[in-house]
């Protein structure tokens, strides 16, 4: 067998991003030179591909132990601590590389993600810019270096990158969706929402993709008697935040069709507008259709034409009715969340521990959590809390927790769900923002054009929940009985 033809061959597949048929034959390979470095180097690079971090290590620690100069492999092996998670070891691999070749601009770029992904920017950037000295039109290179700039909410040097990213590639999906969130970010709407289309093109879109029979409906056809489908997508704050369009469109003459989101059913259902269920419209030809996040594209919405009459969502009048009785008393009335879903992508920076909220507990009011769900720790602290209260069997179903809010004076929450179901109903809350926050509160406001009655607060240093939580506290004193 010819072993540099295999492995001719097998680096042309890998070149190609052929890697299984790479990986099959660096494997035969090894089965006749099990100790050929390049070639566990070269399937090592593959497991790293593949998320197989475990089994890139094997093959990398062994090739190591016996050549520890080797810099790709030093590499490589940063590319794999990095898919564990071990952010400190593989900034060591990373300058061990380095140490042999200073200008190796893989490692150096490699690097420079290891720090973004520990949230060190402002080093980050300064490898990206050693990086792109060596490379100037390195693509991935200035595309992080645009999200570090995004992290440190520095949105006029991010836009730029992300222009020059789109300049060289400008089917970069990625960069294009990040430009949107900037220019939605920045108040510029009409821009904005036009290349917020491009989320339509990323791989977590592909869920929502309709069939080809229906034809997209972006404002301007006529609806008058035609049966429009919206299309559901994100979470479940962004239905609540763009469901008030639905009325609009019936305005158009559209009879409307929708699957919405079971747990906010029953609030849709008393909206002031009438739809059919999609499982009803079978036999009904859908003329267009509308992804959910398209409709303030399609009415062309601005900043100063937001429709934001409030309330359009309405708590059930049984729900309303229990909460009075239960919660029958002259004392104010605060409702309460301090973190989201943790599975949500940017969870850690939105999310605070419930032990931050300690000085706002030391305040002569009721406070109501609107937590289903509690961790061991959360649990152990509310102990010692006596005006914390508990609903987690009461609030299963979101009609119930608009109940709860509707029996609030206030809403206190860091930016999930809750905020626009509180915004919704028309009451009175308090957002809690990080650093770097959600394109839908843009920019140095504390209000907001899409809920009328919020307040913002925001971080003004990355992770400082500290002073935000002193300053509400000042603020809550102000609550008259």
């Amino acid at each position: 067998m010819d072993l540099n033809f295999l492995f001719n061959k097998a680096v042309k597949y890998h070149l190609q991003g052929k890697i299984e048929k790479a990986e099959l034959n660096y494997k035969k390979i090894l089965k006749i030179d099990p100790k050929n470095i390049l070639v566990n180097n070269n399937l090592a690079s593959i497991f790293n591909q593949k998320k197989k971090f475990e089994e890139a290590l094997i093959l990398l620690n062994n090739i190591l132990i016996n050549q520890p100069d080797f810099e790709d492999a030093l590499n490589n092996k940063g590319i794999a601590l990095v898919g564990l998670n071990r952010f400190e070891e593989a900034l060591k691999q990373y300058d061990k590389a380095l140490n042999l070749k200073t200008d190796f601009l893989k490692a150096i770029n490699n690097k420079a993600n290891c720090l973004k992904l520990m949230g060190m920017y402002e080093k980050a950037l300064k490898y990206y810019e050693k990086a792109l000295s060596l490379e100037p039109n390195f693509i991935d290179a200035i595309y992080n270096r645009a999200i570090c700039f995004y992290e440190i909410n520095n949105f006029d040097d991010a836009e730029k990158l992300y222009n020059q990213v789109i300049k060289l590639k400008p089917e970069f999906v990625e960069a294009n969706y990040n430009l949107s969130l900037i220019k939605l970010l920045k108040s510029n709407y009409l821009e904005g929402w036009k290349q917020y289309e491009w989320r339509k093109k990323r791989s977590s879109f592909k869920k929502y993709i309709p069939s080809k029979n229906e034809a997209e409906w972006l404002g301007e056809e006529d609806l008058n008697n035609k049966f429009i489908y919206i299309r559901k997508e994100q979470a479940l704050g962004d239905y609540i935040q763009y469901c008030r369009y639905f009325p609009l469109i019936e305005k158009m003459g559209a009879k409307i069709i929708l699957d919405p989101p079971e747990p906010i059913k029953i609030m849709i259902d008393n909206m002031n507008f009438n739809y059919i269920h999609i499982n009803e419209a079978k036999k009904i030809k859908i003329d267009y259709y509308c992804s959910l996040a398209s409709l303030p594209l399609a009415f062309n919405t601005t900043i100063e034409n937001i429709p934001n009459e409030i309330p359009y969502l309405f708590t059930p009048k049984d729900k309303k009715i229990f909460w009075d009785k239960k919660l029958n008393n002259n004392k104010i009335k605060i409702g309460i969340k301090w973190s989201g879903n943790p599975k949500y992508k940017d969870d850690k920076n939105r999310s605070m521990s419930l032990g931050k909220l300690k000085p706002l507990f030391e305040l002569p009011y009721e406070y109501h959590s609107l937590h289903i769900e509690y961790s061991d720790e959360d649990k152990k602290i509310m102990q010692n809390i006596p005006n914390l209260f508990c609903h987690k069997d009461d609030i299963i179903g979101l009609d119930n927790t608009a109940g709860l809010i509707e029996a609030m004076d206030l809403v206190v929450s860091v930016d999930t769900g809750i905020v626009q179901l509180t915004g919704a109903l028309g009451k009175k809350f308090w957002n809690l923002l990080p650093f770097t926050s959600d394109h839908r509160w843009l920019l140095n406001r504390d209000d907001s054009p899409w809920f009328p009655t919020a307040k913002l607060y925001r971080q003004q240093k990355k992770g400082d929940w500290d002073t935000m939580i002193q300053n509400i506290k000042k603020d809550l004193l102000s609550i008259k009985q």
